[in-house]
């Protein structure tokens, strides 16, 4: 899986113009943090290549937490450049830290660990 990237790399990867998808609540109007083992102590928010990816990694978060159901999490298609320069300007510490954009493969191996970490709690 990919290591979380800073913003100046992130920004010199995409087009300003590139189009990703990230989750969001619909209540918060917040995106997505979702901590992992392979990010110790990062909170990284993630973005991902196509509406059906985030939306199985949506379905695979609500299997693992189901009290996320009140979220009212979705996924939205945002310019990459924009949501990322919006997001870093923020400046929270409680926040977001760090930002991942994962390709399809990379969503199937996050999604399977996810279930994985439902199947076998620590």
């Amino acid at each position: 899986m990919t290591k979380p990237l800073p913003l100046d790399t992130l920004l010199g990867e995409f087009s300003e113009d590139y189009k990703a998808w990230v989750i969001q609540s619909k209540k918060t109007g917040q995106y997505l943090v979702i901590p992992d083992d392979l990010f110790p102590g990062r909170k990284p928010i993630r973005f991902f290549m196509s509406e059906t990816d985030a939306s199985r990694v949506i379905d695979a978060v609500l299997n693992a937490k189901p009290s996320l159901a009140g979220a009212a999490l979705g996924p939205v298609q945002v310019i990459l450049h924009d949501a990322l320069k919006r997001i870093s300007a923020e400046k929270r510490s409680d926040y977001a830290d760090s930002f991942v954009v994962h390709s399809p493969n990379e969503v199937f191996e996050f999604v399977r660990g996810l279930q994985q970490e439902k199947k076998d709690p620590q």
